[in-house]
């Protein structure tokens, strides 16, 4: 999958295609439904399929400090587009341009004359232009002018109810992380750097990773089952998100997991830690005898639920 940055100097393999254009944010399986589409039209019609994302999210230009957190990546984001059979990603590098373009700009200037598209797929809540101004009907209007064909795509549904970004962040941050992963289509991932923690878990014989990444949306306090993968080897994991209630800290929520069957020092490696299931609340024991008690039933329930 070739990346477009510069818009003025489209390479001719890529003109023409069928094109997919949002911020699709976490690539959860309402975007999938979109992408799979706009991949599988463009296979029916012999030309490239093609998509227009942005990073960071357009909020983060627009309105610093009010973009929401990242629920994955660019590079995750990148990925999975790669694994669908895009020819192509668009990711322009002067953002702001793009994102304050009038409704019919967007599509007569990039959709129609630089990339010359000839089918556009979208979802059916799909907004464009400066404001979000721009809609399905305006796209379906303005594209018909410019010869574009535009094809909608159905909401998908999980328990009866619409998937979105918005949704998914509600639903992680309140702890429901297996609900989140039927949205996206794979558990969440809390994706960030392993630093020094405060050894508290080795003394009690559970050495754990402490996750830095501030960036990231954090799921609420609890322990939870999870896995990651350290050096190409997968392994379960005990995962904590919280303030040690029982050493009465009162530093900011931290994320920290015992990985199950590993031994070895991560300091400043990156980590993927994936949220499968929520097990208990956070707690202050009587004891760290206590504690350590619990934290070996924690490991056997993650062990019985993704063993």
């Amino acid at each position: 999958m070739d990346l477009i940055r510069d818009l003025e100097h489209v390479d001719p393999r890529f003109k023409g295609g069928v094109l997919s254009v949002g911020v699709f944010d976490g690539v959860h399986v309402g975007h999938r439904r979109v992408l799979g589409r706009t991949v599988e039209r463009a296979r029916q019609i012999g030309a490239a399929a093609v998509v227009f994302t942005f990073h960071p999210h357009p909020l983060e230009v627009l309105r610093p400090g009010d973009a929401p957190p990242l629920i994955q990546t660019f590079g995750q984001k990148l990925e999975i587009l790669r694994q669908f059979g895009f020819d192509a990603a668009v990711w322009p590098e002067r953002l702001r341009e793009f994102l304050e373009m009038t409704p019919e700009a967007f599509v007569r200037d990039c959709l129609c004359s630089r990339l010359a598209a000839r089918c556009v797929v979208e979802g059916s809540d799909f907004h464009f232009g400066s404001g979000a101004g721009g809609d399905m009907a305006h796209l379906t209007a303005i594209a018909h002018e410019c010869g574009i064909e535009v094809e909608s795509v159905e909401d998908v549904l999980v328990d009866g109810e619409r998937v979105s970004s918005t949704r998914i962040r509600r639903l992680i941050t309140a702890g429901r992380v297996a609900e989140a992963a039927r949205c996206l289509g794979r558990p969440y991932a809390y994706v960030g750097t392993v630093v020094e923690g405060r050894h508290r878990g080795e003394r009690l014989g559970y050495p754990t990773v402490n996750i830095e990444a501030p960036e990231f949306l954090l799921p609420a306090e609890g322990v939870y089952a999870g896995r990651t993968k350290v050096r190409g080897k997968a392994h379960l994991a005990a995962v904590s998100v919280g303030r040690a209630p029982t050493f009465h800290n009162r530093h900011p929520p931290m994320v920290e997991a015992f990985l199950l069957d590993f031994d070895g020092e991560l300091y400043g490696e990156q980590l993927a830690l994936e949220f499968h299931e929520y097990l208990r609340p956070q707690e202050a024991f009587a004891s760290p005898e206590a504690l350590q008690k619990q934290m070996a039933d924690d490991c056997a329930r993650v062990r019985d639920l993704l063993g």
